[in-house]
């Protein structure tokens, strides 16, 4: 198989809307990618490299992200084969890492006068998980080709939780508690290619929750009642903890979404835990060296969490026959239900080197 229909049919793959340029036997590539918006940021490195010719080849990947300037770095690792069984079928399988974090979280300051410790909260997550998929394009040279992809993933969340006080220099920790938490994600995409210069896209992915993911890592009822007792205003402790726990959920939103992989200008940063979300695209080549795109994005997140909507663009130059630049922009609406809707740019940068 050539390698651009491979790097086409994986890119289908793995849900990402990469256009590589045209370049025969090339035995491998690199990519790197930044994505802004607001105060999140992930960045990506990914390489791939041939192990039999023109079928299967090794895919290496390294993602992180940062969803608040206080919170602590998310790291995740990916190893995975991408398979060509003919010139029209391809199977993928990765397995991704998250690496453990942990994030400190001061609630409350000491007040001796008060007879009040101070509150510390430490919160933190891993994650393994399986991406399997097939897709088959129609790989011929006619007006109008097609190609469509299937895909699941499955990932086990470890989450964490600890609710500490300090008073006099002893530390107490009122409660501690792991908890696991697994999510499905089948996912369907298409793509129609017309006149070798057009190419409209569809992808949608459901998103299947072993539990409630809002309550997932949160705190108890009876883990409220200890933090409520070290205050003399019960209402100042549970305004700390519902804060915390917004907080806690956004930080937790792309790990729960199953977006690591794959967050970008176009994709979104969520807000919270997805239930599905639906993306159509159209595609254009303007010569042979320039590509454009224009995509939406609908994400319905978990009930009681509203929707978001995303339109962008993206332009794809490419400099040299083994060498591209991309970058994108976007506008993402977050609707919170019960809330004004929240809006943000968001940016993309990144390139592609092939060898």
């Amino acid at each position: 198989m050539p390698y651009v229909k491979r790097k086409a049919l994986a890119a289908a793959c793995a849900g990402a809307l990469l256009l590589t340029a045209p370049r025969a036997r090339a035995a491998g590539s690199v990519m790197a990618e930044v994505s802004a918006g607001g105060s999140q940021r992930t960045w990506a490195l990914l390489g791939d490299v041939e192990l039999r010719k023109d079928e299967t080849f090794l895919t290496l990947g390294y993602t992180g992200a940062r969803t608040e300037s206080d919170t602590a770095l998310s790291h995740q690792l990916s190893s995975g084969v991408d398979h060509a069984l003919s010139g029209h079928w391809l199977v993928s399988g990765l397995v991704n890492v998250g690496l453990p974090k942990t994030t400190t979280t001061a609630l409350a300051p000491a007040r001796p006068l008060l007879g009040l410790p101070a509150l510390t909260a430490r919160t933190g997550y891993s994650s393994l998980g399986v991406q399997l998929a097939a897709a088959y394009d129609s790989a011929g040279f006619s007006d109008r080709e097609y190609g469509l992809d299937l895909g699941l993933g499955l990932t086990r969340y470890g989450l964490r939780r600890q609710i500490s006080t300090r008073e006099d220099g002893r530390e107490e920790t009122l409660f501690r508690q792991n908890e696991p938490l697994f999510l499905a994600r089948p996912s369907l995409g298409a793509r129609l290619l017309l006149f070798d210069k057009w190419e409209l896209g569809l992808r949608g992915g459901l998103y299947l929750y072993s539990g409630d993911p809002l309550s997932a890592g949160q705190f108890t009822e009876a883990e409220l009642e200890q933090v409520l007792r070290r205050y003399a205003s019960a209402a100042e402790g549970g305004v700390l903890l519902r804060n915390f726990a917004r907080r806690r959920l956004g930080e937790l939103a792309l790990d729960l979404s199953g977006r690591m992989l794959g967050v970008n200008a176009l994709s979104g940063f969520p807000s919270a835990p997805a239930r599905f979300d639906v993306k159509p695209s159209v595609t254009w080549r303007l010569g042979t060296a320039v590509r454009g795109q224009l995509s939406y994005a609908f994400t319905r997140y978990v009930p009681g969490e509203g929707y978001a909507h995303v339109v962008g663009t993206r332009w794809t130059v490419r400099l040299a026959e083994s060498f591209r630049l991309w970058a994108s922009l976007a506008l993402q609406s977050d609707h919170p239900e019960g809330e004004e809707p929240l809006r943000s740019g968001l940016a993309t940068l990144g390139s592609e080197l092939t060898f």
